[in-house]
Order: C-alpha cells, then structure tokens, then sequence
C-alpha cells in the first residue's frame, strides 16, 4: 500500500460504524445523518465490516458498480470516494487518518469502531472459550451488539450476502445461548478436560504476521478445514504455533516424517499420548478432539498418498473438530479453505533480520551506514523468513553488505548447521529440494523454463517462450504447489526460486528459451512504442511497467550474447526510460550499448541514433556539457546525411525523417542552452525547429517547440524588473502555451498535453488570473498522476505551494514544499519551486509555523503518497468558505 500523511499532521477523529438496524456514522464531534446518496452508504458499509482490513480497489469498484463499464464505475468510484471523504474527514483532520485508498486497495483505518465488526469477534470469543460461562458472556455481547440486519434499505448483491451471512451468524447464537441457558453450566466453572501435550513453543521472537494471525482465527470460525499453502521457508510452520497456543483446546503435531495418509490416525493417538486401547485409533480420537483445533504441519508429502482422504474421515467422525493444515500442496477438497501465505513485509523483514543477526553478532546494530544494504538483502531473499535467518546467522563473520555481495551463490551461503535447527530448514536448498521431489518431472521441466523470465509474466508469454501446449495445466499445476504467485491474472516466481530452478536448466534449452524470450519481448516494445506518441500513452506505458523485468532480462542477455540486438533492443526502450525518468540507470546501458556498437563495428548511423538517445539521458541527470557533445555529434550527422541524400535526390520517405530528426536535436539543444542560461541561442534553436517541423506536418514537436519559447518568454519574465516588461513577456508566453496546446489536442500528445497545462496554470497564477487557473489545476493534476508522468506532476505541486502562499495556509505549503523535493528525488529530476521571489511575498515558513512544526510537516509531504497529496489538494477545489470561517482558519 502507499504511504500515508502521517496521521499527527492535524487532528485524528475516532469514527463509529453503526450498520446493523440501520446505517448511521458518528464520532465525538459529528453526526452523519445524510450520507449523500445510497452509493456512498452502500460502500461506507461494505469498507466498514471491517476496520483495518482493505479490499482490493477494482473488487470494491465491481461490487459497487456491477453494471457500469469499468472506465465509468471508475470515475463514479472516485468521486465518491471524495464525497465520503469530505464527510469523515473534515478541515482539519488528516487525509488518510480515516479512508484508505491508493491505486491497488481500500479500507477503513485501524482504530475505528463497527458494531458489524465487534458481533463478529464476540462470536470469535465465544467459540474460543473454554469455559460455559465465559462463552454464554460472548454470546450476550454479540446479541445486544445485533439490532437488526445489516444495511438494511441497501440492495447491492454483495451487502444482501453479507446480511445473510450475518443473520445466519445472530440466529446460530441465539440457539446456542439457548442451548447453555438451559443447563448450569451458564453458572459455574466446569472442570476443565486435561488436554493432551502440545509441541514447544520456539523461544526466539517473532515478526509480523499480525494480519494473517487474525484472518486466521476469522477464518477457523467459518471453516473446518484451512490449508495454510506457501513454498518452503515462508514461516508456516511458525505462524501456525503462534497462532495455536493462543487458541485453548488446540494441538500442534507435525507429520514430516509420516508417508503414509493412512497412517495418519495412528500418528495422532501417538503424538497425543493416548491410552493403549483395541479400539480403532479413529473411535479413539473422538473424545480428546472433540471442540478442538489440530494443526498438522508438514503435509504436502500425504497429499497424493492418501492424506486428504484421511482428513475428510477426521472430520466426518469429529463433526467439531477444525483443523488447520500447511503445506506447500493444494489438498483439492471441497471443504478446504486456502489460506496463501506471503512473504514478509519489508519492515518486518527488515526487524526479523536484525534480531536474528544481533543472536549471531550481539553488538550488530541498523545504522544509517548498513541500514540500506540490509533493505535490499531482505529484498532480494523475497522476504521469506528462513532465508533472511539463514543469512542472518552470516552476522557473525560478515557485514550486511558482504552478504549481499555473495548472494549471486545464495545456496551455498544461506546454510547453517545449528544443531537445534530441523534438518529441512538447514538450508536453503534443503528446504526448496523437498517440496521439488514432489513435482512431476514434466512440471519440474516447464518450472525450470520459467525461470528465463524476470518479474511477473503473462500466460501468452508463457505459452510463446516455452512453446509448451500444456502450459496453463502446468502452471496451474506449479501455482497448486507454491511454486508460483499468481498476481492481477499475470504470473511471478520468487527470485529465490527462480535461481534455484535455474541452477537445474539445461544450458542447451536455455540458449532456446534465450532467443524466443527476446524475440517475443522485442516485438513488443516494437509494437508498444509508437502507443507514447498519442492518446494510447497511458497504455503502452502500463504495458511497459509491466514487463520492465522481462526487458531488461532480453537486454542484459543480448549484450553478452548478441550485441546488434542488444543496441536495438536499447533503442526501442529508451523512449519509455525517458518517460519513467530512469535516467542514471538508463545511462549505464546506453554506454554498454555504445561501446559494444563501436567493438562491434556496426553502422555508423546506429552510433549516431544512440548519441541521441545518450545525449537525453545525460542532459535529464543535469551532465549539459557531455549531453551537449553527444547532441552536437549526432546533429552533425544528420545535416551531412541530408545534405547527401538531397543531392542525391531522394524522396520524402527519406528527406523527412531526417528532418524530423534534425528538428529534435535543435530542440534538445534549446532545451541544453536553456538549462546553461543561454536564453538567446535557446530561442535560435526553437526558432529553427519550429520551421521545420511546420515543414513537414510535425504538429506534436511544433508545440513542443512552442513550449520552449514559451519557457524563454517565462525565463525573461523572471529575470526583468520592470513591470510592464514582465507583464507583456508573461502573456507572450501565456499565447505560445495556448498555441500549443490547441496543437496538442489536434495531435492527441496526452502527456505533453498534461504538461501545457501545468504551464498554463502557472502562467495564469503569476497573472493574478487565479479563477481561470485553478480549473486547469483541477483538471492537469489528477491527469498527470494517473498517467505517472512525475515531471508534470512536481510542476503542478510547485503550483499548489505557490498557491497555499497565495492564501496563507502555511501547513499545506509546508507539505507540498516537502512534496516537490521529495518526488523530485525520488524520480531523479530537477525542482520546480522557481526563483521568483520578486513576484511574490517572500514567506519564511519554518519561522511562521516553527521550525519543529514545519519540518515535520515537510518530512510528512516529502514521503507522502499520490493519493494522500490529491486528498490534499481538495482544499483548493472546494467552494469558497464564509469570510467569518476564512478568518478564523487563517
């Protein structure tokens, strides 16, 4: 999830969900009596059963709108989603501190009441008690918590569920409070049952896992039988003791020797130290398992050996037995429940790493020296427990950043032979090869194929680069067996696993896989990349964020093995490097890419297409005067290539390209001067790509020229002091933007679209034109953020910090001047607060609001996300308030 405005910024209200009888919502300082509209009511309750979990946005999206288009329920999802949160989160509480919300999940905030959530963990607390009396409590407070149905007066398929489930849920405790009215038991304790030994209980700590420890106990009071399904070294095994001796009347028994399902019985009244007896070993367990939770760990080996089928036996006979499973295998009943177990957080990865290392070093500590290095050894180990505490154990002899320099040989490092450690969990290997031994060798086989790719995968790539028919049974076979990840309808391996299965691929086949990777990755960033030129932006760039991995493994393979490909493929991606601002990154492999192009001999021009495309790279990461020689270089080139083919007479399908070619290195030459305070030269330049870009029908480059006059005109305008002057140069400016941007519609130039309106806007703010300039705002900011395109993004926040002087709200300044630097940084671009100081009242904001203050609402800005700076922007799109309340919040 993204990172949220720190909730201490301003105050934090407690809100109370009351949904059961009726839909109301209150808190200590409002009452919420109109909750505009059934829609907004209809998802309030549905993200109200339960407060600190989220769902996943497009799921809520498809529940609240099942019959809207998804572009339309989208945008009706979002201003609703505002709408609930100018009510629960009014001036002067946090963005965030009540509605969760980023691009992938939605929520309540922990800390919030709902009465829908309360009766359910009375219900929990009342089949976890022992004792009648305690249970008949729970049951009580459940009841009077149930006032009536849920939601009642909202229609929606998934609310009817949920008020089903949850009448179902009421009348199942009625009769069972009914049930222990009517004996004593409600009014005495009675003796306890001796419960059977329980493994011991891990001495070390443990991390995290507080979510899946509660869905857990959820789950175990819906369900009987829960499979808990994760690879090797995920921490089922612990999850599930920590989970188990929380729950009175459980037992833990581990079945990693067993072999046979049938012998499952037999294992359980030995491993519960029962009574010799003739009796069958399943007649025996009735008692001691009655009204009890089993954990039996380590089943993956009794799937295909008749454990389910001993299971379901368990179960018929113990009609109120639960059971709790792990393994790395599907059980494939019907009564099961799967419960996929992911790898660690980073944070708890992270706190999990330096408790085990502090056990193998005890002066190792998290320093601003080591902090980072242990960040990305958690990374790369994909957060799986047993792995970062295999590494951990390193400590003792090596530093965090020594053990990520060996983890090209993770499976040779990641081993340790305490003698207290079970022997599947010695190592890394050890703990992959076992779940391995129980794939089929033709599974096993399209695994190790797999491993070509990087990051997720789609099935059509799959089934392309592996050529295999079968592929979506194999797949499904791998997901079944934890082998795999299956994320949004893509596909994706663990690192860890991935070079474990790579270890196991025939080099052979690999040089195969090699070529048809590339060949199908090639072909679609060819067919992606005209898509950035118009109003498919959005969607060649969303291909390209998906396959980013995927790329760079086709690049990084071709400039070993081909490098004329490798060039071509650099080429084809650098446009979307551009777009990322992944410059510093994209450097290094256009430097590889020239240096092979020129050991390798290739042409001339292709050294020349790759000056261009270097030249960017090094002006984006502010280098002007090595950009400027590659720009110069290239532009050489081109006017001698034009030269000679013009004298040849060549047609247009020539001339023109060549044109265009030449009219952006001028361009990006104006751009260079600019940047080296050369206004003059700058303006030659966009003068001359101006011309030829109207010659030939450029229309999307010619209003980017025009942009760059316009900057000039802006740059003047700064650097006058004469009133008048800088009046006629700002609205000079303002028309070469307007010009532009009409080009930009006829031409459907999305992002640079995006662009010309921030500069309008700010164009009209330094006008004083504020009612024409905050529509654009309005309008350009959400834009640029649903397309990412960061350097439009940090313009338009610099125009809300300008804009939060304007009207003097110091703290929103504060954040958004955080905001600008923050993003700035992190996307490795220039900032946008200009310099004109002059224009405007100079403003000391550490010394209006204090420098504590101030710094902490900077910081809140600099790590803020996207969705909590657009919740912020709200205050300027809202209308105008009472003059009373205006000078009462100033």
């Amino acid at each position: 999830m993204g990172s949220f405005i720190n909730a201490n910024i301003t105050s934090k209200e407690s809100w109370s969900f009351e949904l059961l009888g009726g839909v109301s919502v209150r808190s200590d300082l409002h009452q919420l009596e109109d909750l505009v509209g059934k829609k907004p009511g209809a998802l309030l309750a549905l993200l109200a059963l339960s407060p600190g979990r989220t769902r996943p946005r497009e799921e809520v999206i498809d529940l609240i709108w099942p019959e809207v288009d998804f572009d339309n329920a989208r945008n009706r999802f979002k201003q609703t989603l505002a709408a609930l949160r100018k009510q629960l989160e009014p001036v002067g509480v946090v963005p965030g501190s009540v509605l969760i919300a980023d691009r992938s999940q939605v929520g309540i905030a922990a800390g919030h009441k709902s009465d829908a959530a309360e009766f359910q963990q009375s219900l929990r607390s009342a089949a976890m008690a022992t004792e009648p009396v305690a249970r008949a409590q729970h049951l009580r407070a459940a009841l009077a918590l149930y006032k009536g149905e849920f939601a009642p007066g909202f229609y929606l398929d998934v609310l009817l569920t949920e008020r089903e489930r949850l009448n179902a849920l009421a009348q199942s405790a009625r009769e069972r409070l009914a049930e222990l009215e009517a004996t004593q038991g409600t009014e005495q304790t009675l003796p306890a049952v001796a419960a059977p030994p329980v493994s011991l209980h891990p001495t070390n700590a443990f991390f995290g896992r507080q979510t899946e420890r509660d869905h857990l106990a959820f789950l175990l009071t819906e369900h009987r039988l829960i499979t808990l399904l994760g690879p090797g070294g995920t921490g089922k095994t612990r999850l599930t003791q920590e989970l188990q001796t929380a729950i009175p009347h459980s037992h833990f028994v581990s079945l990693s020797s067993l072999r046979n399902g049938a012998s499952i019985p037999d294992a359980l009244v030995s491993a519960l130290a029962l009574p010799d007896s003739t009796e069958p070993a399943l007649e025996r367990l009735k008692a001691p398992l009655a009204n009890t939770l089993l954990v039996l760990d380590n089943f993956e080996q009794l799937v295909v050996r008749g454990g389910p089928e001993a299971l379901s036996a368990l179960l018929e006979s113990i009609p109120t037995l639960r059971l709790l499973i792990t393994s790395r295998l599907k059980l494939n009943l019907a009564a099961e429940q799967v419960f996929p177990l992911a790898p660690l957080p980073e944070d708890d990865a992270v706190a999990l790493f330096c408790d085990r290392a502090r056990l193998a070093h005890p002066h190792f500590m998290l320093t601003e020296e080591n902090s980072e290095a242990v960040v990305e050894l958690c990374k790369r180990l994909d957060g799986l427990p047993l792995a970062i505490e295999l590494a951990a154990a390193r400590a003792a002899i090596l530093t965090p950043q020594q053990i990520l320099s060996r983890l090209s040989r993770r499976f040779d490092l990641l081993a340790d032979k305490r003698r207290d450690r079970e022997e599947r969990h010695t190592s890394l290997r050890v703990a992959l090869d076992w779940g391995w031994s129980l794939l089929a060798p033709d599974v096993q086989r399209f695994f190790t194929q797999l491993c070509i790719f990087r990051g997720s995968f789609s099935l059509e790539a799959a089934e392309t680069v592996t050529g295999e028919f079968l592929a979506i049974d194999y797949l499904q076979s791998l997901a079944d067996g934890s082998f795999l990840i299956l994320e949004s309808g893509r596909f994706r391996l663990l690192e860890t696993l991935r070079e474990y299965g790579r270890e196991k691929l025939d080099r052979e086949e690999e040089e195969r896989l090699r070529k048809a990777h590339f060949d199908f990755f090639f072909a679609r960033a060819n067919a992606w990349r005209p898509l950035l030129n118009g109003a498919e932006f959005s969607v060649g760039m969303a291909h390209y964020k998906e396959e980013q991995g995927n790329l760079l493994a086709a690049l990084d393979r071709a400039l070993i093995a081909d490098p004329a490909q490798a060039v071509e493929l650099c080429l084809k991606i650098s446009y979307f490097w551009q777009c990322v601002h992944w410059n510093r990154p994209a450097l290094e492999y256009l430097n590889q890419a020239i240096a092979l192009a020129k050991r390798e001999g290739l042409p001339e021009k292709t050294l020349y297409r790759l000056d261009h495309t270097i030249g960017y790279a090094y002006m984006r990461v502010q280098e002007y005067t090595t950009a400027r020689g590659f720009y110069e270089r290239a532009y050489l080139y081109d006017v001698a290539q034009l030269q000679e083919q013009t004298r040849a007479g060549a047609g247009d399908e020539i001339l023109v390209p060549l044109r265009r070619s030449i009219a952006g290195l001028l361009h990006n030459l104006g751009i260079l001067c600019f940047h080296e305070a050369q206004v003059d030269r700058a303006q030659k330049y966009y003068l001359e790509a101006v011309e030829i870009n109207q010659a030939i029908g450029n229309i999307a480059w010619q209003a980017r020229n025009l942009d760059g006059l316009g900057g000039i005109c802006s740059q003047r305008a700064l650097e006058s002091h004469d009133a008048q002057v800088r009046l006629t140069l700002f609205e000079t400016a303002l028309d070469y933007i307007e010009e532009a941007i009409q080009l930009c519609h006829r031409a459907q130039e999305h992002p640079l679209l995006h662009h010309l309106l921030q500069k309008k806007t700010y164009l009209l703010q330094i006008l004083h034109r504020f009612t024409e300039a905050l529509p654009l705002l309005h309008q350009g900011f959400p834009a640029a953020c649903s397309l990412e395109t960061w350097g439009v993004v940090i313009g338009f926040l610099s125009i809300y910090y300008h804009q939060a002087l304007e009207e003097q709200l110091w703290e929103e300044a504060a954040q958004f001047q955080g905001a600008v630097a923050g993003l700035s940084q992190r996307w490795d671009t220039e900032t946008y607060l200009r310099d004109d100081s002059h224009l405007r009242p100079r403003v000391n904001l550490p010394e209006l609001l204090g420098p504590e203050r101030y710094d902490f609402l900077y910081q809140a800005g600099f790590h803020a996300s996207l969705d909590s700076l657009q919740t912020l922007t709200q205050c300027f799109h809202q209308p105008a308030l009472p003059l009373a309340q205006q000078a009462q919040r100033q």
